[in-house]
């Protein structure tokens, strides 16, 4: 009954036997000793409490190799004690000598970092070992993808001058062949090569081994030398963090040694013994250059990425579509029209939301598409508004321009007078004062077609009869010479002669692009007056808006 009422009370009220049934579970095996160490109260204390545990069927304990003098005895939980702590229970049975030993090496290298770390500038800040510090990836290879698992017997998250740096903890007893050693070596290369640890750790987790002496661990990195040599021909070595680090020691039996002292070898014979804290310091060095390096990448990426998706933009027919909105659509393409990288320089923030949202729009319809782009169309069309004012200012001062009226003005106000943005192309006129005027042009345009029409005129009239001269007007045959041999441009207002027979024929003015129309057809193009007159009136509407 009293055995039952304590196991309750452990339940309900924890404690400090609780609190040794906690630090079995995280640690597997305990000594008496390691478990005074780790809750600073008196071993003559801990051992009540593990003999009160024990008596209640909740721990279980054994001398390895010796089961009487004064050898300490490594506990264990039961699986009553597993289910109390952790709700689940361990296997029942006796577990071998050289686990519960190795398992208490595991443990001292734990109470080492936290008894000693501290004077070295190392804080434990996690650890877990056995199956919790276990790490499991698919390793995909050209044919198939099989999973692959890390077995360290301890993982660690320790925190040098604040910043933490994660290592694998490999204790040997002498119990591994140097082949099993060069074995788990491998699957730790494997481990990074794959960049398994990517989203679990800051940089590769350095794998450290403790063994019994330092002849055993200058062979074993003898050893690991050569298998760690491949790594170099998959690891950038702009992103150090991403490479294996492998070191050992021979003093598993002495781990607080370990802690303090310059006895860490690794593959570079060259080199010579590291502390702890200079491994660390090395890995958070290592950590800070890749984090570095990384984020200039993906700066290096991303820009690359936003200027060619940015560059679709000037080849993109259906933008206003994708956009909803014509203005929000012409606003965009001028402002990349000097390039998109200079598009994103001057105003990265519109630019990375545009190029985030041609992104997107991939993979989505066409309506979601318009969507999540209102945000940036309010913007474009206010930018279109803003740069329409201004181009509308700049051709309304250009007095020299306008004053020569040159075809390409006449096209620069139409499209200024229709609501629309002028691209670059038609600003250029007013770059550089104007070389020729609107008559000159049009004198070249005609050429020798006055001279020809008044021949024609001549000839026609003098084919009349009387009759026929009395109600037909000089004018009257110069409007029909005209109507059947003139051209005209629907925007520029150019009057060119219709091209003869053998002259190939084109429909675009060759002074401004427009359309060319036949000479019955001139009263429907507006002349320049009327254009300036229409974008004046636009103004006054924004500017009372």
């Amino acid at each position: 009954m009293g055995d039952r009422s304590y196991v309750t009370r452990l339940r309900a009220s924890g404690g400090p036997s609780h609190d040794l049934l906690v630090l079995l579970h995280k640690h597997r095996v305990m000594t008496t000793g390691q478990l005074a160490r780790a809750t600073a109260v008196p071993e003559r204390t801990i051992r009540y409490r593990l003999d009160r545990l024990h008596t209640t069927g909740l721990v279980e304990c054994v001398r390895p190799g010796r089961e009487a003098g004064s050898a300490p005895r490594h506990w264990w939980l039961r699986p009553t004690g597993a289910r109390l702590v952790a709700g689940t229970a361990t296997a029942d049975g006796r577990p071998s000598g050289m686990f519960v030993a190795h398992a208490a090496a595991i443990t001292e290298v734990w109470l080492a970092l936290t008894e000693h770390g501290h004077d070295e500038g190392i804080h434990i800040a996690g650890w877990l070992t056995d199956r919790t510090a276990w790490q499991e990836w698919d390793r995909v290879s050209a044919w198939s993808t099989h999973p692959y698992r890390l077995t360290p017997d301890a993982a660690a998250t320790l925190t040098v001058d604040g910043a933490a740096c994660v290592v694998f903890i490999e204790v040997d007893l002498a119990s591994m062949t140097q082949t099993l050693l060069k074995q788990k070596v491998a699957r730790y290369l494997a481990y990074a090569d794959d960049r398994a640890w990517e989203g679990r750790h800051p940089h590769c987790p350095p794998m450290l081994l403790l063994t019994t002496t330092a002849t055993r661990a200058a062979s074993f990195i003898r050893a690991a030398g050569p298998i760690l040599a491949r790594q170099g021909q998959t690891i950038d070595a702009s992103d150090p963090a991403a490479a294996l680090v492998v070191a050992a020691c021979g003093l598993v039996r002495d781990p607080a040694r370990a802690i303090t002292e310059a006895c860490w070898s690794q593959p570079d014979t060259a080199a010579a013994e590291l502390t702890l804290a200079e491994l660390l310091s090395e890995r958070l060095d290592a950590q800070a250059a890749s984090h570095a390096w990384r984020i200039e990448q993906d700066t290096v990426v991303r820009r690359r990425t936003a200027i060619d998706a940015l560059g679709e933009v000037q080849r993109f027919p259906g933008l206003a579509d994708r956009l909803g909105s014509q203005p929000a659509a012409e606003a965009l393409q001028l402002l990349i029209a000097d390039g998109a990288a200079t598009f994103l320089d001057n105003e990265p923030d519109l630019a990375n939301q545009v190029a985030d949202w041609l992104d997107q729009r991939r993979r989505i319809n066409r309506f979601r598409a318009r969507d999540l782009a209102q945000p940036i169309v309010c913007e474009l069309e206010q930018r279109h508004t803003n740069l329409w004012v201004d181009q509308a200012h700049r051709l309304l001062t250009a007095e020299e321009h306008l004053t020569a009226a040159h075809p390409r003005l006449y096209r620069l106000a139409a499209r200024l007078a229709s609501g629309h943005l002028a691209d670059l192309g038609e600003l250029a006129i007013l770059a550089t004062p104007p070389t020729e005027t609107r008559e000159q042009i049009q004198h070249v345009a005609l050429g020798d077609y006055p001279i020809r029409r008044a021949a024609a005129v001549n000839c026609g009239w003098q084919a009349l009869n009387r009759r026929e001269r009395r109600r037909t007007s000089l004018d009257q045959l110069g409007a029909a010479y005209d109507d059947a041999h003139l051209s005209i441009c629907g925007v520029c207002g150019i009057a060119e002669p219709q091209p003869e027979p053998d002259e190939v024929a084109t429909d675009r003015c060759a002074h401004c692009d427009g359309v060319i129309l036949d000479w019955p057809q001139r009263t429907t193009s507006s002349t320049l007056a009327e254009h300036l007159e229409l974008i004046r009136r636009h103004l006054d509407e924004i500017r009372g808006a």
